[in-house]
């Protein structure tokens, strides 16, 4: 009788496979360090000035980061002026600058219009 009931427990034990955590896991957003946590998100297609009067149109990339054309580059599919890394500092043909997105950056609450192949 006892081994009955034992056996009856363990079929009624949910498999790793039945539980609802694989799904709840793989739903969450991907891993941020703290570091990347801490730099400032950027809209989309945002405006940004620096303060020398410069704007600049911010294009988020996958590895982290932005980068940034100027308005007239933007529409018609240029070069990028500057990059930014993970932690906010931007870069010019791969040199450090002074600029950091975090602190320099102003919103100027406009934005760019998406580019598309067809109006180019």
């Amino acid at each position: 009788m006892r081994k009955r009931l034992q056996m009856v427990e363990r079929a009624r034990t949910p498999s790793f496979r039945d539980s609802p955590l694989p799904t709840i896991f793989l739903q969450r957003d991907p891993f941020r360090s703290a570091k990347a946590a801490a730099t400032r998100e950027l809209r989309e297609r945002g405006i940004y000035a620096l303060s020398d009067g410069r704007e600049f149109v911010a294009h988020a990339v996958f590895r982290g980061g932005y980068v940034f054309y100027t308005p007239e580059d933007w529409q018609v599919f240029g070069r990028h002026a500057y990059e930014s890394t993970v932690d906010g500092h931007l870069h010019w043909n791969g040199r450090r600058e002074q600029w950091r997105t975090q602190e320099d950056l102003i919103d100027t609450s406009r934005t760019a219009l998406p580019r598309s192949r067809s109006n180019a």
